[in-house]
């Protein structure tokens, strides 16, 4: 009976084994059989996009829409001088055929195209340029790309009235003027100092089809500045150059449609080149979160998905299928130095702090592998293909010997004497997260100690401001490939952050190694420099990393899902892809099945 019992139970045990065996097997089969693609892949009959964005546009004004899905709607329905190739971000013709610059890189002139149209059939002059871009200006600081064009010879963006200003007597001019005469001249009654004369705004059309910008400051990626959404005109009458434009455009599409239930653009007849435009129509649609919008493309309802709040495990399961496209975007978040306060005025110090940071245990392991390391300030092709790249420097590898003598020189042995860091981040969980880690690796590599101070957002620009920090996080996005400008906003002062990308906060870890500093001055690497100038002025990249003036940690990550059928939308760092080249490939069909061999 024993024996029976054991048979039974063995032979129940090897059909378990069989079982699981042809389970797991079969797993991996259908696995194999598997379509690329994530969800229904079916050609839609008509040459519409259906694009799910982040949410509808809302902003139809170039003057104003500064991040998708508002600069996408603007960048189709207007077109200015130049636009960027979606694939190499280097700025090609729009409505400028060709330009050209003086030696000096200061003066600019772009020929127009004489066939270009609005939408109602007038024809797009230089002169339009005028006005939209003066617009602009007048619009001060309700419009958040004025500073743009603030390296425009004369560009000054007029203010914003103050709350509730007090009352100024009015007293004539002349009297003023015979007072100011009549003051005898004392030591603490000096003679005012005449107000400059302002230069007139740099912009001028040279006929109808010719437009010159004159700049304060030589730009050799000016051509790459004015793809950018702010620098597109609209349709306005002279004299009115602060009010809103008319929903006439000059871009590839015209509105259509705009609503709760969606935004619709349809393709303009009047555009000059409507004949290489293929989509009919673009049909922005709204979900209320991310699982919305992938649920509606795995079903075929869309055709493509971007700028989606994807969490660390979405990524991961989307990573697989080939419509999955995923790239750097140009956001930066970096730690600023306030190199007013010491010691973080001395060269030594910055380096030392900088480069004790594990930047790849950040990306990958804090922000759960969504974001790039960054040892730069300028990600990977922002710069056009032609252009020199700036050189780069490998010395912000981490290193924690050469961090350990830098401060060593600095005159802090082993920490000793350094102050408490104070840094200043905005209240949100994942930079308290990576602050927290980052604070870790300084007290671990350099024996300092940190205080990660959380205020809420307008505490913290205000504090970022007005330089009331020592190190501080912030974000910036950068508006276009455009070295100058960049540089002006990460080490311009007064100039506001942006919010944060959404992310999920991952525990880390602490595994940095302690090393002692050597005994003395003689033992320091040779490596070590102490000559560098730490006061010169930030012109560009090459001077902002040889003054370690701030300290880039990652840049964020775009994402999206396209369907194979569509073509010509393309993901980059601007996270601007052209509709003027996306199509429906009608004759697209899904691959053959691969077959099911069971053995050779």
């Amino acid at each position: 009976m024993a024996n029976l019992i054991n048979r039974i139970r063995k032979s129940l045990l090897w059909q378990g084994i069989t079982v699981t065996f042809v389970l797991f097997f079969s797993g991996c089969f259908l696995d194999s059989e598997m379509q690329p693609f994530y969800g229904v892949a079916k050609t839609p009959k008509s040459q519409e996009f259906r694009w799910s964005d982040g949410g509808l546009p809302k902003v139809f004004d170039p003057a104003l829409a500064t991040a998708p899905p508002d600069t996408d709607a603007v960048r189709a329905l207007y077109e200015g001088l130049t636009e960027f190739d979606s694939s190499a971000l280097s700025a090609v013709p729009a409505l400028a055929t060709s330009w050209s610059s003086s030696t000096d890189g200061r003066t600019w002139t772009f020929y127009l195209r004489h066939d270009a149209r609005w939408s109602n059939g007038d024809s797009v002059t230089a002169h339009d340029f005028v006005r939209s871009w003066k617009r602009v200006l007048n619009m001060g600081q309700k419009s958040p790309n004025a500073r743009l064009l603030s390296n425009i010879e004369g560009a000054v963006p007029v203010p914003l009235p103050t709350a509730s200003p007090k009352p100024t007597p009015v007293v004539p001019e002349i009297k003023l003027q015979a007072e100011v005469a009549e003051t005898p001249l004392t030591p603490t009654n000096p003679k005012p100092e005449p107000t400059p004369t302002p230069k007139p705004l740099g912009v001028e059309a040279i006929g109808d089809y010719a437009l010159q910008v004159r700049l304060d400051q030589p730009d050799k990626d000016f051509p790459n500045l004015v793809a950018h959404p702010g620098f597109r005109p609209v349709h306005i009458e002279t004299g009115s150059e602060i009010s809103s434009p008319t929903s006439i455009s000059n871009g590839a599409f015209e509105l259509a449609q705009t609503g709760a239930d969606g935004v619709i653009l349809k393709k303009s007849s009047n555009y000059w080149n409507a004949g290489a435009t293929q989509l009919e129509r673009v049909r922005f649609v709204a979900f209320s979160n991310s699982e919305g919008a992938l649920a509606a493309y795995k079903a075929g309802e869309v055709d493509a998905v971007s700028n989606a709040a994807l969490e660390p495990l979405a990524i991961k399961l989307l990573s697989p299928y080939s419509d999955f496209k995923r790239s750097t975007y140009a956001a930066l978040t970096l730690y600023n130095f306030n190199q007013t306060k010491p010691p973080f005025n001395d060269i030594k110090v910055r380096e030392a702090l900088s480069i004790s940071i594990d930047r790849d245990r950040i990306s990958q392991d804090v922000m759960g592998g969504s974001t790039v390391p960054a040892d730069k300030y300028l990600p990977d092709n922002q710069q056009p293909k032609n252009t020199p790249k700036t050189e780069k420097t490998s010395t912000w590898a981490t290193n924690i010997a050469r961090a350990r003598a830098l401060l060593f020189q600095a005159g802090f042995p082993d920490g000793k004497g350094f102050p408490k860091i104070s840094l200043l981040i905005n209240r949100n969980e994942q930079q308290r997260v990576v602050a927290q880690t980052i604070a870790s690796m300084w007290k671990t590599g350099l024996n300092i100690d940190t205080e990660v101070v959380a205020r809420n957002w307008d505490e913290y620009e205000t504090a970022l401001n007005t330089g009331q920090y020592e190190i501080a996080r912030r974000s910036v996005v950068m508006p276009a490939p455009d070295e100058r400008i960049i540089i002006s906003m990460l080490f311009e002062v007064g100039l506001p952050p942006v919010s944060d990308p959404v992310g999920t906060p991952v525990k880390v870890p602490d595994n940095s190694a302690s090393i002692s500093p050597p005994a003395s001055r003689n033992e320091l690497p040779a490596n070590v420099g102490v000559s560098q100038a730490e006061t010169s002025p930030i012109q560009n990249e090459a001077a902002a990393l040889k003054q370690f003036a701030a300290i880039p940690l990652f840049f964020a990550s775009s994402y999206a899902l396209v369907k194979p059928y569509v073509s010509g939308f393309e993901t980059n760092l601007q996270d601007a892809p052209s509709l003027k080249s996306v199509k429906i490939d009608p004759d697209w069909e899904p691959p053959a099945k691969p077959k099911t061999v069971w053995w050779k």
